[in-house]
């Protein structure tokens, strides 16, 4: 009789042996399982056959690699193993969908946590971005859906998800997690900041100097932008707790873009206006929606003399690099944090697709500057 495991492919039988060890759970997560040299050797064969059975149990999630060092079990592989040797039909790619590039803000923290746990887990990470458009965001889930993807981590410009395309990923047991908005939708995933304590935290830490006239600035519409929508809620409260009732005049809406590269290019920019005529009503501090309109709105301060803080204090929200450098007031969303929630998620949401719909809120804090403080008498 032949002999039919002396038949097969060396890389296929480097990979049974491999793949019986696994089964026999004969290995730790950390702990290298074998290298290309280490297999060459014991099965007196080449690196490139080597490297092709280690390859081909990391296109199943059995195996990664971390350069240098080896290759590594997932900590799914054996719920990805099966009877046979074939690759895996799955799809190991994990999908992102994002407004902006994500060198932009913390957010490339939130993205790198989570490449780190999928690559770590046998999965792959592709990034698509919209560009700031609502078409391109909507044409992005339609082009997902043509492909084969294992979940989609969603960054919505707005509170509209495009509800309907989402629901055919979910209706073939794809996973969706919303990010850094809120959704109420009771069988998709959401992990956000606690904006409404963001928003409260400012209000306190400005009352406490003595502000009493406190603006809150956006040029998000509230009734579509839930992450502004809940800081603002957070300020109210805040207010209301302190015994004061705020005005129309407090809550500043411009329907228009604000960067210092707008800045820049428009010497009749609107903001200053805006901003004169909310010192001539009295106001001496601003919230403004995040670090971006805060920066820009104390380069227009310098320009039109208004001191900061004495004239006016200035809080943004994010902690990006952009407050670090103009050292303004502002809240610490925990990036890393929100990654770990999303990549804990997906991975059980995958391997268990029973799993509960979870529905986190990642907590703040306040980071205090020079941007702000008592107002001047």
């Amino acid at each position: 009789m032949e002999n039919k495991t002396a038949s097969k492919p060396k890389y296929e039988r480097i990979m049974e042996d491999l793949l019986v060890q696994i089964l026999n759970k004969n290995f730790s997560y950390e702990t290298s399982l074998c290298t290309e040299k280490q297999l060459s050797e014991k099965y007196e064969v080449s690196r490139i056959t080597a490297k092709r059975a280690i390859t081909e149990l990391e296109h199943r999630g059995i195996l990664y690699r971390k350069r240098g060092v080896g290759s590594f079990v997932t900590r799914n592989a054996l719920n990805n193993l099966s009877n046979d040797i074939e690759p895996k039909e799955d799809s190991q790619m994990i999908s992102l969908l994002l407004p902006f590039d994500i060198t932009k803000g913390g957010l490339f923290d939130t993205v790198e946590v989570v490449n780190r746990s999928l690559n770590k887990n046998g999965y792959f990470m592709s990034i698509y971005t919209t560009d700031i458009s609502l078409k391109k965001e909507k044409a992005n889930i339609k082009l997902l859906l043509s492909q084969k993807i294992s979940g989609l981590v969603y960054y919505p410009m707005r509170d509209k998800i495009n509800l309907n395309l989402l629901n055919e990923l979910v209706l073939t047991g794809v996973p969706v997690i919303i990010i850094d908005k809120s959704t109420d939708c009771p069988y998709i995933h959401n992990v956000v900041s606690d904006n409404f304590e963001g928003g409260r935290l400012l209000t306190e830490h400005l009352l406490s100097l003595g502000h009493k006239n406190i603006g809150f600035l956006t040029t998000a519409p509230l009734e579509e932008t839930s992450t502004v929508r809940n800081r603002f809620g957070g300020y109210l409260h805040q207010l209301q707790a302190a015994g004061m009732v705020p005005n129309r005049q407090n809550l500043i809406y411009l329907p228009y873009e604000i960067s210092e590269e707008e800045l820049n290019q428009n010497e009749h920019f609107p903001l200053f206006n805006t901003l004169k005529q909310l010192h001539d009503y009295g106001i001496t501090a601003i919230i403004a929606e995040n670090d971006t309109v805060a920066s820009v709105i104390k380069i227009c301060c310098a320009q039109i003399g208004l001191r900061i803080p004495e004239d006016l204090s200035i809080c943004g929200f994010d902690n990006t690099i952009l407050s670090q450098n103009a050292d303004i007031t502002t809240i610490n969303q925990n990036f890393p944090l929100i990654g770990e929630h999303v990549s804990k998620i997906l991975l059980e949401s995958i391997e268990t697709p029973s799993a509960p719909i979870q529905k986190i809120t990642a907590p703040v804090e306040l980071v205090i500057r020079s941007s702000t403080g008592a107002p001047h008498p």
